[in-house]
């Protein structure tokens, strides 16, 4: 007989005892299967997942809140066996449907699991032989005996109990498995008539965003718990297959998201019969206001779209706004958007992650350092001018601005009051072209106050992905004077409104905070993240009152007038940096603000990187944060 008609007759032969085997399984030992779990009534099983609690802001709006899918599970319950899976896979293939796809690997799977003792049969012995000697591993082993399965036998095997036996055995032996979402009505009754053992049905709760926000990326994502947490997690009583927050808010507060699971019991006929009910996570309640956050989004579009008609504003692609409460670091809009030519994107991680230089708005900061170590006092008057180091051109201000004392040189912006401070700072007294050689100490004396303003330090806000800004590590005299200018370290959005808000109020650094309290299960409000002094600036009252004089003319009659209507009794800086974009020098604009300045309800900080840049065919900078500034303030202040 010919070797192409032996292999058709195999093949005849492997298909008969295919239909044999579904047939014994589902019909012949149906009985067996029933009796057998039988005895496993009485036990109880938990819930697949409980709701968690909501994220909701200041005025009692749902940002987050959770959406319910009915699913079917399957957990492996005691002493079940292969053959059994390959009976609950092949019955539920006979009433449900799945849109999946199934690769060939897992139909070759399924269909030796079902037929062992005939595939082995034809192994080759030299195969089986070099197997014994270990010259060949268990997985390649395996993958030969299902290149023994030919094409035309996967043809007839069902793609559906494949599919579900396939995912009965993946991951964990012992956790649950989803075997299906959205299931049907239909489904349902034909399921529960069946009476599988560990099958059961269950909802899967999802979080569902009610707003269209760039805020939802950082309310974060849940998950399944990764694996390097996975013994943490399990030590706090948590399964391996639970859903967990994974990132942000999610992430930082998971504890008190976390719901609680429904308890069923298995009853006699193996139905489920549910003994405790789920119960909600704690909700949690942040400082957002979601209708000034959607209004400030808004604004922003707008501005970025129009900005994006200039050639100056080409490596322009979006800005940083924080608006904070500077009396207790409650964060009441972030709001950052990115836009790449015909969509808009969240940015909001870069409100924490990201980092710039400046620009003079750290002069606040800077004259701080001054103020104390008598670099200067309230009696200085200095005329602007240059400075000239050895090998180094000239440094100036913007622009020549005469006569100035400590209030003016912070309204008009003098760069060369903040160069000749650091000198006096350094313990040196300035000299044309003179080599000016400041040590670490020098620089430390301005990181130092800079960081108890919260430049330089992470403002404690709660969410763990919050990063540091970058301090240079080079020590020269013109690096000295660029980090008293704002053009050497950089800093966060979120620093620089924690500066901002510190100054504000009178030199208290306050944790920055997006929650403030979870909803108790009798309703109660329970604060779960304090107000939090941090520090307070050392230094003089009456020289933290010059300052905010200085920036109330800023604001007035200075760099920043016309930023923020006088109305609203403004106090701000402006800055100005140069920064890069893939090697092109580009040009920053940045602008803080705080109001009213004689009981300061709101802080407001604008970043907008890459505004313009160098050899731009045409030199005018849209005043992007000019034009932001007035419509926020008018959002906070009038509506």
């Amino acid at each position: 007989m010919k070797k192409g008609h032996i292999l058709k007759i195999i093949i005849i032969i492997l298909n008969l005892i295919l239909l044999y085997r579904i047939y014994n399984i589902t019909i012949l030992k149906h009985q067996y299967y029933t009796e057998k779990y039988a005895s496993l009534a009485n036990r109880e099983v938990e819930g697949y997942s409980a709701p968690r609690g909501r994220i909701i802001d200041d005025k009692g709006h749902i940002l987050v809140d959770n959406q319910g899918i009915k699913i079917l599970v399957y957990n492996k319950i005691p002493d079940i066996k292969e053959e059994d899976e390959l009976y609950i896979a092949t019955k539920l293939a006979e009433v449900i449907t799945i849109d999946a796809e199934v690769g060939g690997k897992i139909l070759r799977k399924f269909y030796y699991d079902l037929n062992k003792h005939e595939i082995d049969k034809l192994v080759d012995n030299t195969i089986l032989e070099k197997y014994h000697k270990r010259q060949i591993g268990a997985d390649q082993f395996l993958d030969y005996k299902y290149s023994l399965i030919d094409e035309d036998i996967l043809a007839n095997i069902n793609k559906t109990a494949a599919y579900l036996y396939n995912e009965m055995n993946r991951g964990y032996l012992y956790q649950d498995k989803v075997l299906k979402s959205n299931i049907s009505a239909e489904e349902f009754t034909r399921i529960n008539e069946l009476d599988l053992p560990g099958i059961r049905f269950d909802i899967r709760w999802v979080r569902k965003f009610n707003y269209d926000t760039c805020l939802n990326v950082l309310f974060g994502s849940v998950g399944p718990i990764a694996k390097e947490d996975i013994e943490a997690f399990l030590n706090k009583g948590y399964k391996m297959d639970d859903i967990v927050g994974v990132s942000f808010l999610e992430k930082y507060y998971e504890e008190t998201l976390r719901g609680e699971k429904a308890r069923y019991k298995v009853r006699d006929n193996y139905t489920l019969e549910k003994i405790s009910e789920e119960k909600r996570g704690s909700d949690i309640i942040l400082a957002i206001d979601i209708d000034t956050q959607l209004a400030i989004e808004s604004a922003l579009k707008e501005e970025i779209l129009a900005a994006k008609k200039y050639p100056s504003s080409k490596y322009y692609t979006g800005s940083y706004i924080v608006i904070a409460n500077p009396q207790n670091g409650d964060i009441i809009a972030l709001v950052a958007l990115k836009y790449d030519g015909s969509t808009f994107a969240s940015d909001v991680v870069g409100l924490l992650a990201n980092s710039y230089t400046v620009g003079s708005v750290v002069k606040g900061a800077s004259q701080t350092v001054a103020y104390k170590y008598g670099a200067i006092d309230e009696k200085t008057r200095l005329v602007d001018g240059c400075i000239k180091l050895y090998s180094q051109n000239e440094k100036c201000s913007w622009k020549r601005l005469g006569s100035l004392n400590d209030i003016d040189a912070l309204a008009y912006s003098s760069n060369y009051w903040q160069f000749m401070s650091a000198i006096k700072v350094s313990g040196q007294k300035y000299t044309y072209n003179m080599n000016f050689k400041p040590t670490l100490v020098d620089f430390n004396k301005y990181r130092d106050i800079f960081k108890s303003y919260g430049l330089g330090t992470k403002t404690e806000i709660d969410i763990a992905e919050e990063q540091l800004g970058i301090t240079g590590k080079t020590i020269t005299g013109d690096l000295l004077l660029n980090l008293s200018i704002g053009q050497y370290d950089t800093y966060t959005p979120l620093m620089l409104s924690q500066y901002i808000s510190t100054l504000a109020n009178g030199g208290t650094r306050y944790k920055m905070r997006l929650a403030k309290y979870r909803i108790t299960e009798s309703g109660e409000r329970e604060e779960i993240n304090k107000k939090e002094v941090l520090n307070t600036i050392d230094i003089d009252k009456k020289y933290l009152s010059r300052i905010q004089q200085g920036f109330i003319k800023v604001s007035n009659s200075g760099t920043g007038a016309g930023y923020v209507p006088k109305k609203y009794k403004p106090a701000g800086k402006t800055g100005t940096s140069e920064t890069y974009f893939n090697d092109i020098q580009t040009t920053t604009k940045s602008f803080i603000m705080y109001a009213p300045y004689d009981n300061p309800e709101y802080s407001m900080i604008i970043i907008s990187p890459h505004i313009g840049y160098s050899n731009s065919p045409n030199h005018y900078k849209y005043p992007v944060n000019s034009h932001l500034s007035k419509k926020i303030t008018y959002i906070l202040f009038e509506k």
